[in-house]
């Protein structure tokens, strides 16, 4: 036979179910008029809230996409980045001993490495023969893009002249570089002589 502790939670569990079946009913009447003749009173209340939230969270994720999202860069960017890149590539001074180290710094991937290898004997032999060169970039054009990595098009011309006195007439030639982001910079990562 049941205790009078468990009838009493069994009447109050009774009560309980009769006040939710009744709010259940209540929902349910509103979603139905809801449905055939417009917005009720309750709804129309949630609805600035819900559209509160929802921008909230859009606004959030729009931000978060764009923190998280690697920096496009512009055309016009690339071709300055390779301008200057290759500008100081193509120029020689045997007076200036930090040209390999500031190559080396705009220097990404496999054009950084195979350049590190030899940055001291370019050093030693700009130095040792005086050789001075003013190079120019006659004109850069963006051959195409791939992801964040542009393939550009160089015409550039460089002029030697050394301590004897032996002045070069101007050496034209084209080149191929790709250049690469790294570290909010773009870098040469590859360059190719075309002639």
């Amino acid at each position: 036979m049941p205790s009078d502790r468990h009838l009493a939670a069994l009447r109050a569990a009774r009560v309980e179910r009769r006040t939710r079946r009744g709010e259940l009913d209540t929902v349910l009447s509103e979603q139905r008029r809801s449905s055939s003749g417009g917005p009720t009173r309750g709804s129309r209340r949630s609805l600035p809230i819900v559209f509160a939230v929802l921008s909230v969270v859009l606004a959030g994720v729009a931000v978060w996409q764009y923190l998280v999202a690697p920096h496009h860069y512009s055309d016009a960017e690339y071709v300055s980045a390779t301008t200057d890149r290759v500008r100081l590539l193509v120029e020689a001074d045997s007076d200036d001993q930090g040209r390999a180290e500031r190559i080396l710094s705009g220097a990404t991937g496999a054009f950084h490495d195979s350049f590190a290898q030899s940055a001291d004997a370019y050093t030693q032999f700009v130095a040792s023969a005086e050789t001075s060169g003013a190079g120019s970039v006659d004109g850069v054009g963006l051959a195409r893009r791939e992801g964040d990595s542009a393939l550009m098009l160089v015409a550039a011309s460089v002029r030697v002249a050394t301590s004897t006195g032996q002045d070069e007439a101007p050496a034209a030639f084209r080149m191929r570089v790709l250049m690469t982001p790294e570290d909010g910079e773009l870098k040469i990562a590859a360059v190719e002589v075309l002639g």
